[in-house]
């Protein structure tokens, strides 16, 4: 126990500033190089929106590069969903359904997320493809 204190004792404040700096600069290449990643990654991905009712497709647009609005009326019997694309977002606008949940959701803009309207079986959903450049200069989606 004695010994422990004598060392205690050679620690400065400094030392301890000067660690603790040493240790946050160690985390500066990875918050540096997931910046770069990420932005790399949202360059190479084309993002499409998929509409598929009770699972089969039955619309799909892509959002990359959309401006504008593009709207969509999905009927199913006296059921109806209009989805509504604005510039580089989707959402359901307008539904019949009782608890209107999909409404509330709002607009969805991010690979991987969803809206759906379980009353109707509708789901739309945001996927994400990575662009390959083509000998013309155009942009395929693998």
């Amino acid at each position: 126990m004695a010994k422990s204190k004598k060392y205690l004792k050679m620690i400065r404040p400094w030392d301890v500033i000067i660690v603790l700096a040493l240790m946050l600069a160690s985390f500066i290449p990875y918050v540096v190089f997931a910046r770069q990643q990420a932005k790399a990654q949202a360059a190479d991905q084309v993002l499409t929106a998929v509409v598929t009712h009770d699972g089969k497709e039955v619309y799909h647009i892509q959002l990359t590069g959309h401006h504008g609005v593009s709207k969509f009326r999905f009927k199913n019997g006296n059921e109806y969903n209009e989805v509504v694309a604005t510039n580089e977002q989707i959402e359901i606008s307008d539904a019949d359904c009782p608890d209107q949940l999909c409404v509330k959701k709002g607009k969805i803009e991010r690979a991987g997320q969803t809206i759906v309207c379980l009353p109707h079986k509708l789901l739309v959903e945001i996927k994400s493809s990575k662009a390959a450049n083509t000998g013309a200069g155009g942009m395929v989606t693998e």
